[in-house]
């Protein structure tokens, strides 16, 4: 009996949580409504629709493969009904929950965790795009599985963990391919992190790269072979590279970026750290629905999109503002408790998070891309404000004792 009720209280949290966060994000999904608010919901629930038809991506689609099959998965029994998709979508990143509490506890207790899981239910950016037919939002649960998956290779030294891990984090390359830069990262944690023998950490690393570069290879090969390049130099997260677009023709974009690196390193230097800055800006600063000329512009193009903007500019900017800066000051408390408690799981968290970030920060920021590590940010959110709690404690017992 000593271990029931403690069971059964975390089973309760788990449930409340993970209810309180899918509520959320079927309200927000509800308040979205039926219609498109931006134009990448279109096409990526257009590229939905034909998979369900049987017609495949088609030769123009240069956008992200993953993302459209998981959206064919959620609209498979409403295809039409867009206020459903946003529906489904919401009620599987709200089960996120459970992933973020199930990793915190393992990482960094169970009341952090708690926390960390409460602020990933309320979020307003994680709860509105949720609703968003955008890939951050599954792409966020999808890599908490491949670093729970990394972490339970680490500390249990199970080998079928760094399969998952390797293809999950494959297919959130899929939703996101700058998320390929995470490879090396968590290849290297987890040589570092297991504990067993040099030959066993070395076979940890290379199956997980294995299977995260066999997950990708076929999408890999559809794009040379149609387009010529791996990365098609029509994929829209090319506009803002810092290379020409004719260099990436020439040459392929990882040999036009090492041409840049080389002849001008100063000025790819101020551009990475220019854009590093928009990946942790506090409210959005380059929404194109922002710009009543761009909104124009995309509603010619596809009659599907509004000529006003979806969200109220300064509520939405005051919001934003003071729920990731709270979060943000009690992230950067938490990484300095959480790296003198539990170095191990810090340095994972902290190299996926400036990892990520640097490679958007390569190409062209905006606050939504942080969606995908932003879970990561909360977990130290989670340990900052236990450990603040805990600090606000002991002065009250100090002040009342004589």
């Amino acid at each position: 009996m000593g271990g029931y009720r403690p069971a059964r209280h975390d089973s309760r949290w788990t449930r409340g949580v993970v209810t309180l966060g899918i509520l959320a994000r079927v309200a927000a999904a509800i308040a979205l409504g039926g219609s498109f608010h931006f134009v990448d919901e279109a096409i990526y629930l257009d590229a939905a629709r034909r998979l369900l038809d049987g017609d495949g991506f088609g030769a123009a689609y240069t956008n992200v493969p993953a993302y459209p099959v998981i959206l064919a998965a959620l609209a498979g029994p409403w295809p039409l009904n867009l206020l459903l998709v946003r529906c489904a979508q919401a009620v599987v990143t709200g089960a996120g929950c459970v992933l973020v509490l199930a990793l915190g506890k393992r990482t960094f207790g169970r009341t952090p965790a708690v926390v960390a899981a409460v602020l990933y239910a309320l979020d307003p950016l994680l709860v509105v795009t949720a609703g968003l037919l955008y890939p951050e939002a599954v792409a966020a649960t999808l890599l908490m599985m491949a670093l729970f998956a990394a972490w339970a290779a680490a500390r249990d030294d199970q080998l079928g963990a760094s399969v998952v891990a390797g293809i999950v984090l494959g297919v959130v390359v899929q939703c996101r391919p700058v998320a390929l830069l995470l490879l090396p990262v968590l290849a290297l944690w987890v040589v570092w992190a297991v504990r067993a023998s040099r030959l066993r950490r070395t076979l940890h690393a290379v199956t997980l790269a294995a299977c995260c570069l066999l997950a990708v290879t076929p999408w890999a090969v559809r794009n040379f072979r149609i387009h010529g390049h791996v990365v098609p130099v029509q994929t829209a997260g090319l506009k803002g590279a810092p290379v020409a677009t004719t260099a990436i023709a020439n040459a392929g974009l990882a040999s036009a970026l090492l041409g840049r690196v080389w002849q001008d390193p100063v000025g790819l230097a101020r551009h990475v750290i220019y854009e590093f800055g928009h990946f942790w800006e506090l409210y959005p600063t380059r929404l194109a629905s922002d710009d009543p000329a761009q909104l124009e512009a995309m509603h010619r193009e596809d009659p599907r999109l509004p000529l006003a903007p979806s969200f109220g500019v300064t509520l939405r900017d005051y919001v934003s503002a003071l729920s990731f800066g709270s979060e943000l000051l009690l992230a950067i408390v938490g990484a300095g408790v959480a790296w003198r408690r539990q170095r191990v799981a810090t340095v994972l968290f902290l190299s996926v998070t400036f990892t990520y970030a640097l490679g958007f920060a390569l190409f062209f920021a905006k606050l939504r891309y942080r969606i995908v590590v932003l879970p990561c940010i909360l977990l130290f959110a989670g340990v900052g404000a236990t450990a603040l709690a805990s600090a606000a404690a002991a002065w009250r017992r100090r002040a009342a004792s004589p």
